[in-house]
């Protein structure tokens, strides 16, 4: 078992086992988030100011389901994102910053933010989080922060676990095959995949 902050992960008792056969069922349903994730990304490969424009924003809001006050909330979010990336913001920082600009500890938002800038960091999603057995710390925690950060970064090794797995290898493999075109991370298709698998 691995520890994490003050999480410890035994992949042995993880809910979910990655087997060849969810792996096979859950890739074709992955290919209309797929197609949103690299609209995202292509802005962000393209244009150095891609958070100051209004059709990522769209793209991100819609891919990452964001509900909140398009008059207060986002405009500090990728105001945020602008910063973190001038600044290389590491995922701890993203989450304070977050929380310093609305008041709110947002580890979702925080990691889809991170996410961003950095494809290889995993996205903090209750789908995913319920898949590998970790959960969120209740909102009137006095430690939430430190405990998402926490979650993060085991988040972070079971996603390495994992994708270091023979099922991890097959689940890499068959969707390079599957979507020969889409240049993503390991760990994003990892996600990907893993937000499939209900």
């Amino acid at each position: 078992s691995t520890r994490s902050g003050n999480f410890r992960i035994n992949p042995l008792t993880m809910p979910i086992t990655l087997d060849r056969k969810k792996i096979d069922e859950a890739l074709p349903k992955v290919a209309p988030g797929l197609a949103k994730y690299l609209r995202i990304m292509a802005f962000v490969a393209k244009d150095p100011r891609y958070y100051d424009d209004p059709d990522f924003r769209r793209a991100f809001n819609g891919f990452y389901r964001v509900r909140r006050s398009a008059q207060t909330w986002q405009p500090q979010f990728f105001a945020l994102m602008a910063r973190a990336k001038a600044q290389n913001f590491d995922f701890p920082r993203t989450l304070f910053e977050l929380f310093a600009a609305t008041g709110r500890v947002e580890a979702s938002f925080a990691s889809k933010l991170y996410a961003t800038l950095h494809p290889n960091a995993p996205v903090i999603d209750s789908v995913v989080l319920e898949n590998l057995g970790l959960k969120l710390p209740s909102v009137t925690d006095p430690n939430r922060q430190a405990k998402v950060v926490g979650i993060h970064a085991a988040l972070t090794k079971t996603f390495a676990d994992l994708l270091a797995t023979a099922e991890g290898k097959y689940l890499v493999a068959s969707f390079r095959t599957a979507y020969p075109k889409a240049a993503v991370t390991d760990e994003k298709a990892l996600d990907l995949v893993l937000w499939q698998i209900r």
